[in-house]
């Protein structure tokens, strides 16, 4: 994993600076100690919160070991002067006892002037770092593993009990609907169910297991009277004063309000079956249940569609899940990392740490696409985590001393969202009264008292409706907003259906061309006029959302990011580069997304995040300026554009047969055509696309462009088979909605859009490849083999032409400009092709240029010279893709030699001195382009 080690090792010269010349004693400042150090590495408040409370008891004594993750790491810290060799002993012995499946990879030991790491992979080798305290920023990597993603995964993200209860609810939804229930009805009725089930396990009712006994002793096994007691429980649980004749089973529960049980619905009838999975689901300990995870998991019951076709059906729980690690990458860098390296500040500085507390009740979040409050959710937990440590820290822990009813001031109020889908709006309710019950009893934990849960005082501001539709000054006022963040849904333009278009013109409208935008990009312009929409004096918005990559790259960033970068004078302060977006379903796939920080300020500290892989960790890197394909470089847009930058030929798309495939042939059926009816030999051409371009797929295709059409219609008196297949693109044509393929019916033995050259050699492009090679494999070939339509063609091609679409420059820039088709590059004439800058302008027939283009040419002869050297040994000699391909170890080093060789001659004909990595190459030609 790599880490930001700069920012860590400023964080631990910072923390080393506070505590040279403090006391220095273990039960004091110990916590303090660790909590900035895991702030460093940025640990999770959840993960610190736990740390600190899963202490490990002395057998023998009252002694605690000071922080465990289980799995991971155990830590000792000592007062300054003692013996770190005691200390080590007495941790063996905390070791020994724990189970296997406990034992930490690692032990750290500390005392305030020194430091000392144990990693216990293999127990028979246990490695030994010990340094001086003062050193620990020049050992920054020995704790690099405190990383969130090395924190995490075990604590947060593995819960198997979020899936039990979510098979458990789901058997209920699925017996209920079977049964005819109201499925709106069913999903309150669900919901109230799961508030009950969680408040029973913790003591939101009062006291645990009230609904464990009233199932047991007022409920039947047969289920024929629990419609009955369910009825009277949620009227009971919306009812402050009751009747004195009320049963005791049911008085005993506590008061809840916040409108959860105040609407009238039908409860549905129970039968034994229904009656025992309640039961089963209550059995469950509900108290383990992460709101953030199963929230989402309960709304993908919800959707499920019995009318839909197996294929679409989504019943793998977790679709809609957004995981804790990812919702992280966006907060982190939003806002977390600055409250925390404020917190970090504030040791020894006790107004300070005022100011802080004072400061975290006054944030509004706001997420305008909320789901069922995943990102809402996880922000409150830090906040109110992050309130605890200040609390500790101003106050001391004094458990039992402190007026901490009055002392949490971070309220769920502070939270709002806006949410189109009902059921999902009323669990994001729900799950945040939930998260407000465990935090609170977070806080019972460390300070022996807390705010109470009910009845419910606090709810959080979720508004039913269409957020590209609303006012967001209606929900949330501008001037009290701080923090905007989210994941909005992804939709392709090409697949929005009319709702969502009108969508756009409402929310997009101003943007040039806004109806090639995706649907995503629609919250991106909303936000930017929400937070232009600011007048309170020093005070700003600041807007961080996940999306497909598609909206930074090919059209999209001269149409999005022009208008929000330059005509809104907008800037990009973080970004996350394309990473792989998981959720928890099995088999449910993974979007590959980006994130995006951006807002009205520009901050001085920008950082990009970057992947080696996108499903590796993030790399942060700080940067000058981030522009719209998040890369540190010129505000450069590229547009679609008919004339090529540099003068160059004009590259175009090849021949569209718009023919429902019956001019195009297989090569079976190519065999099958010419052994029934050898005269149509003549008219059968080599057709290539990209895959058969790259993967050596032998096509065919019927060609009469220039034919007699006398002599054509005497020859296809003998061919009936192809007579057929005309006859076939007749109808197709003449079927089709489109007015100018019915006009194409007329010729149906002719391509609808031909472009192919009459003579000579082009240069075939294919306008899809994967985004894992090097180099873009680009080939000659003759006039008489056909372009297809996805493949693009350079007539007039040269060495030097080839040369320079074959290079490592201009693969970096296909890279930054090019649109995605999944996982693959979609390459793009106007686009790419067009604002492409070549080593040299077209016009230039200078000496130096004209020796130049030699060069490229001579070193792009010797690439074809062993691409013939690999493909002419055998038959199944291996295609452009299997040449092109990455391999760890290089089967074809002599295709290596001469591409970097090529590469020598394109970069010295550009005048380029850089790296070789495509981040560099860019930043490059961005500066030239800019500058012309």
């Amino acid at each position: 994993m790599s880490l930001d080690y700069q920012h860590i090792r400023e964080q631990l010269h910072r923390i080393i600076h506070d505590y040279k010349d403090a006391e220095g004693y273990e039960r004091g400042q110990s916590q303090n100690f660790w909590t900035q150090i895991f702030n460093a590495y940025g640990v999770s408040g959840q993960v610190q919160s736990k740390a600190f409370e899963h202490r490990l008891k002395d057998d023998k004594s009252q002694k605690y070991v000071d922080a465990f993750i289980p799995k991971l790491v155990m830590i000792e810290q000592k007062s300054r002067g003692i013996d770190l060799n005691k200390a080590y002993n007495q941790v063996s012995k905390y070791y020994e006892r724990l189970s296997a499946a406990d034992k930490p990879r690692y032990i750290v030991l500390s005392n305030f002037d020194e430091l000392w790491l144990f990693d216990i992979e293999n127990p028979l080798n246990i490695k030994e770092y010990k340094c001086p305290l003062a050193d620990l920023p020049k050992n920054a990597e020995w704790l690099d593993f405190l990383a969130p993603n090395a924190a995490m995964a075990e604590i947060v993200e593995e819960n198997p009990i979020n899936r039990q209860a979510t098979e458990m609810v789901a058997k209920l939804h699925q017996a209920f609907i079977s049964d005819g229930v109201n499925a709106d009805e069913l999903a309150l009725f669900l919901t109230r169910l799961i508030f009950c089930f969680f408040a029973d396990d913790t003591g939101i009712f009062g006291q645990k297991n009230l609904l464990d006994g009233l199932l047991k002793n007022e409920a039947r096994s047969d289920g024929s009277n629990l419609n009955e007691v369910f009825t009277t429980l949620f009227d009971t649980l919306n009812t402050r004063d009751r009747s004195s004749r009320l049963p005791e089973s049911y008085a005993a529960f506590a008061y809840i309000n916040g409108d959860l049980f105040s609407q009238s619905i039908r409860i549905p009838y129970f039968d034994e079956n229904l009656y025992n999975l309640v039961v089963q689901c209550n059995n469950l300990d509900w108290s383990e249940i992460s709101p953030a995870i199963f929230g989402s998991m309960f709304q993908s019951v919800l959707d499920i569609d019995d009318s839909a076709t197996s294929d679409d059906k989504r019943r793998e729980f977790g679709a809609h899940y957004t995981s804790e690690k990812n919702i992280l990458k966006v907060i982190n860098s939003l806002f977390l990392n600055d409250l925390r390296d404020e917190f970090s500040k504030c040791a020894k500085d006790k107004p300070r740490a005022l100011k802080l507390y004072e400061k975290l009740p006054t944030l509004k979040f706001f997420d305008p696409a909320c789901g069922c409050g995943n990102f809402l959710i996880i922000a409150y937990r830090e906040l109110r985590l992050l309130e605890n440590q200040l609390i500790a820290q101003i106050y001391g822990e004094q458990r039992g001393l402190l007026d901490i009813s009055s002392m949490c001031k971070v309220t769920v109020e502070q939270f709002y969202g806006i949410e189109i889908e009902p059921h999902a709006a009323h669990i994001a309710r729900v799950a945040m009264w939930i998260t407000d019950h465990q935090l609170n009893q977070a806080t019972a934990e460390l300070f022996g008292t807390t705010r109470p849960t009910t009845p419910i005082v606090y709810s959080p501001h979720i508004t039913e409706g269409n957020a590209l539709q609303i006012d967001w000054e209606d929900v949330l006022a501008a001037n009290e907003c701080d923090f905007v963040m989210g994941n909005p849904p992804f939709v392709g333009y090409a697949y929005q259906n009319k709702s969502q278009k009108a969508d756009m013109v409402s929310a997009a409208s101003s943007v040039k061309k806004h109806k090639s935008l995706d649907y995503v990009a629609g919250w991106y312009v909303k936000a930017m006029h929400y937070m232009q929409a600011v007048t309170k004096e020093n005070h700003h918005i600041e807007t961080a959302f996940v999306s497909t990559n598609s909206i930074v790259q090919g059209e999209h960033v001269a149409l999005l990011w022009q208008y929000l970068l330059k005509d809104c004078g907008g800037y990009i302060n973080f970004a996350h580069h394309t990473f792989k977006w998981t959720n928890e379903g099995k088999g449910v796939a993974a979007v590959q997304c980006v994130i995006v920080g951006y807002s009205t300020v520009d901050h001085k500290e920008k950082t990009i995040f970057n992947y080696e892989h996108i499903s590796g960790e993030p790399i942060p890197k700080k940067a000058k300026t981030i522009n719209g394909y998040l890369i540190d470089g010129a505000l450069v847009f590229f547009d679609r554009t008919k004339k090529q930058i540099s003068n160059e030929y004009l590259m175009i798309k090849g021949s569209q047969p718009t023919d429902g495939g019956n001019l195009l042939l297989s090569k079976e059926e190519y065999d099958e055509l010419i052994s029934k009816e050898p005269l149509s030999k003549k008219y059968l051409k080599p057709f290539l696309g990209s895959q058969e371009f790259l993967n050596n797929i032998e096509r065919w295709c019927l060609w009469f462009e220039d034919c007699d059409p006398v002599i054509l219609n005497k020859d296809l008196a003998e061919m009936p088979m192809i007579r057929q297949r005309l006859e076939n693109v007749k109808t197709m044509r003449s079927n089709s909605t489109k007015k100018t393929t019915q006009e194409l019916a007329s010729s149906p033995h002719l391509f609808g859009e031909k472009r192919q050259p009459k003579e000579g050699n082009y240069l075939l492009i294919p306008r899809v490849t994967s985004e894992n090679r090097k180099y873009s494999p680009v080939g000659f070939l003759d006039s008489n083999t056909i372009c297809g339509d996805a493949a693009f063609s350079l007539l007039n091609a040269s060495l030097y032409h080839f040369g320079t679409l074959s290079s490592s420059m201009h693969n970096a820039f296909i890279h930054l400009v090019a649109g995605r088709l999944g996982s693959s590059l979609r390459y793009s004439n106007t686009i790419v092709y067009n604002n492409f800058m070549y080593p040299l302008m077209a016009q230039d027939d200078s000496d130096i240029a004209t020796k130049a283009r030699g060069k490229i040419a001579e070193a792009a002869q010797a690439v074809l010279d062993a691409r013939k050297l690999y493909q002419d040994v055998s038959e199944d000699s291996p295609s452009l893709a299997k040449l092109y391909n990455t391999y760890m170890i290089d089967p074809y080093p002599e295709l290596t030699k001469a591409h970097i060789a090529l590469d020598k001659a394109v970069d010295r004909a550009y005048g380029y001195k850089g790296k070789g990595d495509d981040a560099s190459r860019v930043e490059f030609l961005l500066k030239r382009i800019a500058d012309i």
